[in-house]
C-alpha cells in the first residue's frame, strides 16, 4: 500500500538527499520542507582614515552558508525505522577518517600498529534539494554539515516494538557550509570566469 509519504513524493519529484564521501552512502529524506535559507556574505576590511568619512574597503571573500529545515514523518513502522537509520547514517558522516601509525619492519623487529590515529580524511558530504542546493552538473552540492538537529516530536508518538522507540515525526535542521567545485566571479571584461557561473546559483530559470 502507498503511504501518503511516497504520494507526496512522487507528485512533487522534491526529495532531501545527503550523500557522504567517506563512507559512499547515500540516504534521502522526503521535503517536507519548514525552512530554508541561502545566504551570501560579502567580506571587507574596512580602514578607518582620518578626515575621511566612509572607511576604505579592501574586499575579501564572498561566503556562503546554507540552512535547511523539513520534517520527517512516519506512516508506519517500516518508514520510521528509515528515518531513523537515515538519521544514523547522516550523523555518521559528520565524523572523519583516521589512520593508525604503523611502523614498518626492521632488521628482526616486526611491524608495530600503534594506538594513535592521525586525520586521514575531513568529513565532506554532499547535499541535493532540487535545483535549489545542487552544483552545476546537477548533483548534490559539496561541503561540510556544521550543525544537524534531530528533534522527535513528542506529541505525534512514537512507534514501540520491543521495548525500542520510533517517533512518528522528526524535525531536522541541517546548517551548511558550500564547497564550489569552479571558479566564481568574473574575468577582466565582465565576462564569466567560468562558463558554469552564468546559471549560478540555482541552475538558471
Amino acid at each position: 500500500m502507498t503511504s501518503y509519504i511516497d504520494t507526496y513524493v512522487a507528485g512533487s519529484g522534491a526529495s532531501i538527499t545527503i550523500t557522504g564521501i567517506i563512507p559512499k552512502q547515500e540516504v534521502s529524506f522526503p521535503a517536507f520542507l519548514t525552512s530554508f535559507s541561502d545566504n551570501m556574505t560579502s567580506n571587507w576590511n574596512e580602514e578607518q582614515v582620518y578626515g575621511r568619512p566612509d572607511p576604505i574597503g579592501t574586499f575579501q571573500n564572498t561566503s556562503r552558508k546554507i540552512s535547511l529545515g523539513f520534517d520527517a514523518p512516519a506512516a508506519s513502522l517500516a518508514e520510521a525505522k528509515k528515518n531513523l537509520n537515515n538519521i544514523n547514517s547522516v550523523k555518521q558522516f559528520m565524523y572523519p577518517a583516521y589512520s593508525s601509525g604503523t611502523a614498518p619492519a626492521s632488521g628482526s623487529l616486526p611491524e608495530v600498529t600503534t594506538n594513535a590515529l592521525s586525520l586521514a580524511k575531513s568529513p565532506l558530504v554532499r547535499l541535493k534539494f532540487a535545483n535549489l542546493i545542487q552544483n552545476q552538473a546537477e548533483a548534490g552540492l559539496l561541503g561540510w554539515i556544521s550543525s544537524f538537529s534531530a528533534t522527535p516530536v513528542i506529541e505525534m508518538g512514537m512507534f514501540n516494538e520491543k521495548a525500542k522507540l520510533y517517533p512518528k515525526v522528526y524535525n531536522i535542521s541541517i546548517d551548511f557550509t558550500p564547497q564550489h567545485e569552479f571558479d566564481l566571479g568574473y574575468d577582466h571584461s565582465g565576462g564569466a570566469i567560468d562558463p558554469k557561473f552564468t546559471k549560478f546559483p540555482y541552475d538558471g530559470a
